[in-house]
Order: C-alpha cells, then structure tokens, then sequence
C-alpha cells in the first residue's frame, strides 16, 4: 500500500485511490462539492478528508491564459486572499510574486468564467459575473431555476432590471454537451419541465430527481436525464484501477440491468465493463479496500475475489451472499461473511485501509497478581475474588462502579481497603472494542462521570465507552451485539439505524436506534430491548423481580404494590415470582436507577443524585408524591432540601 506524504496539503499521510466517493465531497485544497473520481485520501482514523489527484499533483508554478506576462506559483494553506477572477476568498491557490494576481484553484483548473454575457436567449440585456450576493440590490433567485443558493455561489446579475442566475445555470443553457453523451447536447429542464416519460433518477450516479434538484439535463432523442452534479462533473469514460481489474475498464452511459462482479447485486445503470473479459461493475465497487475494521467483528476481514461452493449469508443484510462473487470474509472466522457493500458502508466501516498496517495488539484490563487477586486499571489498589456469595443475593448497597447495578449472586472483585467492587464480568471489559452504534473504536474509561447512553438514552455514570467526542456508551449496552434473543418476541431482533424514525412496539415512542425483527413489524427502542431482565429485591419484596412480558389469557387488571394503581396483565411489567408482587415498569427503573447515589449530574446545572430507600421516601418538589424509585435527585443549591423524582420534574421546575 502506497502512502503519500504531503505535509504542505494535509498534516497527515495520503493514500493513493482510484475509488469514486458514493456520496457529494468536499476537496480539501479545491473546495469542490460533489463526486470525487479517484485521487487521494487520508487514511487516518475520523479524519476521511479527499483529494482531487490533480489538486493534490498540482504543479508548483503554472502559465495561465488569464494572466500571461508572468508565471504563478503555488500557495497552500496561506493566508485568506481574494481571487483575481471570480473575488471569491481562498486560501489554496496561485499567485504572482511580481504584481498582486490571485487565482483560486477552480478558476486556475477550469476555464475562467466570462466576465460578461451578452443578450442572449437566457436574458435580453448584458450579465455581469459576480460572487456572492450580500451587495446585491435585486432578487436573490434564480430566475432560471428559482434556487437562492448560498452567499459563496457564482452569479451571473443583470444592473438593469436586478435578474440573477446562477453561473451553472447560465452556463449549461439552454444546452449543453457531456462528455457521457457526445451524440446530442442535453437540455437544462427544471423537475417539473421533465416529460413523464423521463427516468426519475441520474442515469449516472442513481441520485433521485426532486424538488430539491433545481436542474435536470435531459437528452428527448434517447431518453437521457443526469442530474446538475454530474453535469458540473462527469465520471471518466475510461477508468484503470490494477486493484479491481487487470484491463482498462469503460463507462457505459445506460439502462442496463446487469450483475456487478464485485459485490454481487443487481444493478440496472451504467456499469463500467470490460469488453475482453465481460467484467461489469458498479461505480462504487472500484477499488474497494483490501483490507478493513467493520464495527461488526472484532477481527479484521479481507476482500476475496471468489467465496466459492457454499450457502453463505450475510452478518450485516443477512441475505444470501453469493460465492461466485467477490465479497469480505475473516480469515479467523470461517463463517464470517459480508456483502462487499455492507463491508464498506460508512456506519460500518471505519474509513481507514489495514493493508500493510500491523494490527494492535490488545490491552487487557487488569494484571494477574495470583489465582484469587487482580490489578484493575481503573483502581490504584488489588483486588480479591469473592465468591463466596455465588448464588446469594448481596445486601442492597453492594453496587458495581463500573455498571451501578446491584451484585446479585454473581462473583466479584472487592477491594480490602476501600469499597470499591466491580462484578467479575465487568472487570473483563475489554479497554478497546467496535460496536455497531458507531464506525469507529470504543476507549473504556473508569472516570465515573455523568453520561447519557447512546443506545438506551438513559443517564448513567460508573464506566463508559467512548468513540469520538459524542457517543458514550454504558457497559451494559456496549457488551450487547446487534443480534438479541428477547424474551418478548418469538423471532430474533437485530439492530438497525434509520434517519426514518419507528415507533417501539412497546412504548410507542420514535427511535432511530432499533432492534427490529426481519419477519414481522415487530420492533423494540434501545431503551426497552435492554431493560434489566432482573433487578434487585427492594421494600416491596425480599426477592430478585423478573421482567414480565404481559399475560394475554388474563382479564381484568393487576395492582402495582408501589403506587397503588392498577397495572394492565397484557403490558410488560416488574414481577416476583415467589410472592406474585406486581410493579410497574416506571416504579422500578427510572431516570436516577443507572447513576450511583451520590453522584454529580449535569444538565445546565449541577446537582446530586441520592438514595432514597429509606422507609420514609422523599417527595418530589413538583408532582407532590412520595417518590417510589430507589434514587432522587437533589437540588444541590437549595436552602432546603428540595428532591425530584425525574428529568420531567427537574425540568418543569426550571421551566
């Protein structure tokens, strides 16, 4: 694997592509936005920055037809500058150092805009080129496409009657050629000016045409519609790409239905092919890497060519994978199959190419000091085993720091000098895992403060995961895969992300974050798949309380023996199976019963979260009620003792 070190451009090392971006990128040193065919990009974690190959391989000093009695040299990252041409700002450019000429990369790579239109069939009087439009007197839009664009577009705006357009717009009308279709040129229509009988999508890049599409460019003798970015910038009709395929490959601009060799899946637009080979490929499935980190297995996995005989399934889609094409596989695990574009999704993979990079080695969270003692990196002191305890239930202050639950009859490690105690299960956390909630790796950190959970949206404290500046994680929720048995539903349910909220079969609220099941509707928020299945006994019962699911051949309705109201048999809720208690569910688990009492907890204040399993409870400031749940909050700059029952409360109070 080639790497590139390019200091002046970007402060870490670049990697040679020839893979086309899937979606709309921004070049770091042109400022482009739209698809990247091939170039560079920066194969550091969390950075993904894209390099067109000419931006990147640009000549230190140029001539340039708009500027031809002196040479210009290159300046990157210099200080902000106005273009000479287009008065546009920039800061990677060319310059004269004999007179003060400036040209930004676009009007350095592209052919400079007229400064002037004449009258024409876009407009009756003269347009004069200009950037931005804060001075402008007139109308902000468009009048070919109705668009207001932003403040740095390029305009094109008549002085005498205050009309606007946009540069592309004037520029492509009222046609245009396109190096994909060099038989006709393609009108500029707006949506709605398209005929019925046109494509409703790119023919190019599969990009749906709507509303938010100002202009589409169609072709009426074939029936020929690409959308305005394309337009901007047209895919190579010729590709060379010696990792994807030994032959030089070729654009076919057309409605073909064909399967792509690369990832297996149909496809039914403009393939590249290889005429010797009868290759065809999606766009996106071009150099696709070697090898890669999925949030979906702990080892990495490598790009095969040919699985072979077998029935495979993805672990991803969990559709049928086929052998006879090319696909991910562990090299460690057998079985472990994924779809080339599953593998390479960006909420998936990490963005970062493993080829020729050794792989970490993993850090394991404490150090045997004997059979019955363990060093915990989140502890100065050692720790014992206890297992004295297995299979009786501790008394109820005997609470885990790393998850803040109740050590039931588990073994676990205590400390001899202090109280600290961590569950023997949560000291094997590892310090380093991938979890399908994000692309990127999870740092376990022991600093017990206050969070909210990513996955169920609770607030907790005691040990978190963390991956990047915004997604925490609970232990609890970290250590679940995005397969789970639950006890509420006959079929396994996996987790899924959607922009396009669903509401939890239990509770009725809308998620992004879902376990769904792939034969039925039937789907569970974060928050109500991983509810506890067990909890500890409190002043209502002496024993462990089960969740129970609902009991649908019951009528009539059961009784919470917290608050006293009645609790609906068919709905989920808090059961002792030795004495038939019934809670429910919000009598139990609350907005406190994830943070260790005598916590800090920060919302736009801070206060302190206290215990609240005395025989006489609190009660509750705002709704007047004594409090059933075994944790408050406590309002920490209060002349008296002011305690709340739940975030809704604290609100309301502030409100």
């Amino acid at each position: 694997m080639e790497i590139v070190e390019v200091p002046s451009i970007h402060e870490h090392p670049l990697l040679p592509v020839t893979r086309f971006s899937r979606e709309h990128r921004e070049c770091n040193v042109c400022g482009f936005f739209g698809y990247i065919y091939g170039g560079y990009c920066c194969n550091e974690l969390e950075c993904e920055s894209m390099f067109h190959k000419e931006c990147v391989e640009s000549l230190s000093e140029i001539k340039h037809t708009t500027h031809p009695d002196h040479p210009l040299k290159l300046v990157l990252n210099g200080e902000s500058s106005l273009c000479s041409r287009c008065e546009f700002p920039f800061e990677n450019g060319y310059t004269c150092s004999i007179c003060d000429f400036k040209l930004d990369f676009r009007c350095a790579k592209g052919p400079a805009p007229l400064l002037f239109l004449e009258k024409s069939n876009l407009h009756e009087h003269q347009l004069e080129f200009f950037v931005g439009w804060l001075s402008w007197k007139g109308n902000k839009e468009c009048k070919e496409c109705g668009d207001r664009g932003f403040h740095g577009f390029r305009w094109y705006g008549c002085h005498q009657c205050g009309t606007l357009f946009h540069g592309e717009c004037a520029e492509f009308f009222p046609e245009a050629k396109h190096t994909s279709h060099p038989q006709h040129t393609l009108k500029q229509l707006t949506f709605k000016e398209a005929p019925d009988y046109a494509d409703k999508k790119c023919l190019l890049c599969e990009e749906e045409f709507d509303q938010q599409h100002p202009k589409i460019h169609h072709c009426d003798v074939c029936n020929f519609s690409i959308c305005r970015t394309c337009m901007k910038s047209a895919p190579p009709v010729r590709v060379e790409s010696p990792t994807t395929h030994e032959h030089q490959l070729h654009l076919v601009p057309r409605r073909i239905d064909f399967t792509c060799n690369a990832c297996g899946t149909l496809g039914d637009r403009s393939p590249y092919f290889c005429l010797q080979c009868n290759f065809m490929i999606h766009r996106q499935c071009i150099d696709l890497p070697r090898v890669i980190n999925i949030n979906r297995h702990n080892h990495r996995i490598s790009y095969t060519r040919r699985l072979g005989h077998g029935e495979w399934k993805c672990k991803i889609c969990r559709k049928k994978v086929d052998g006879f094409y090319r696909a991910y596989t562990c090299l460690k695990c057998p079985s472990f199959v994924v779809h080339s574009l599953c593998a390479t999704r960006k909420d998936v993979w990490d963005m970062i190419e493993r080829e020729g990079i050794l792989e970490e080695e993993e850090i394991a969270p404490y150090e045997m000091i004997d059979a019955n003692t363990i060093k915990h990196f989140s502890h100065d002191h050692n720790l014992q085993i206890n297992n004295d305890g297995h299979g009786r239930i501790q008394p109820e202050n005997i609470v885990c720091e790393a998850c803040v639950f109740h050590i039931l009859s588990e073994p676990f490690y205590s400390c001899n000098q202090c109280s600290f105690i961590l569950h023997k299960k949560c000291a094997n956390h590892p310090r380093k895992k991938r979890h399908m909630r994000n692309n990127t790796p999870f740092l376990l950190l022991a600093d017990s403060l206050d969070a909210s959970c990513d996955l169920c949206k609770q607030h907790f404290t005691g040990f978190r995961y963390q991956s990047g500046p915004y997604v925490a994680l609970d232990v609890r929720c970290a250590a679940i895969l995005d397969t789970l048995e639950h006890g509420s539903h006959q079929h396994p349910l996996y987790y899924y992300s959607t922009f396009d909220w669903k509401p939890c079969s239990r509770c009725r609220k809308n998620g992004a974050f879902l376990f769904r099941c792939d034969e039925c509707d039937y789907i569970l928020d974060g928050k109500c798949a991983l509810l506890p299945k067990k909890v500890m006994r409190n002043r209502y019962d002496d024993h462990l309380l089960s969740l129970s699911f609902g009991d649908k051949n019951v009528s009539g309705d059961y009784w919470c023996e917290a608050c006293e109201t009645k609790v609906n048999p068919k709905e989920w809720f808090y059961t002792c199976n030795d004495c038939g208690t019934i809670l429910h569910i919000s009598c139990v688990v609350g907005d406190f019963s994830y943070i260790m009492p005598g916590s800090h907890i920060t919302t736009w204040r801070v206060d302190d979260v206290v215990s609240n399993t005395s025989i006489c409870r609190r009660v509750c400031y705002m709704c007047n009620s004594r409090c059933k749940l075994p944790s408050v909050l406590k309002l920490s700059d209060a002349e008296v003792d002011v305690y709340l029952c739940s975030f809704k409360c604290h609100a309301s109070l502030f409100r």
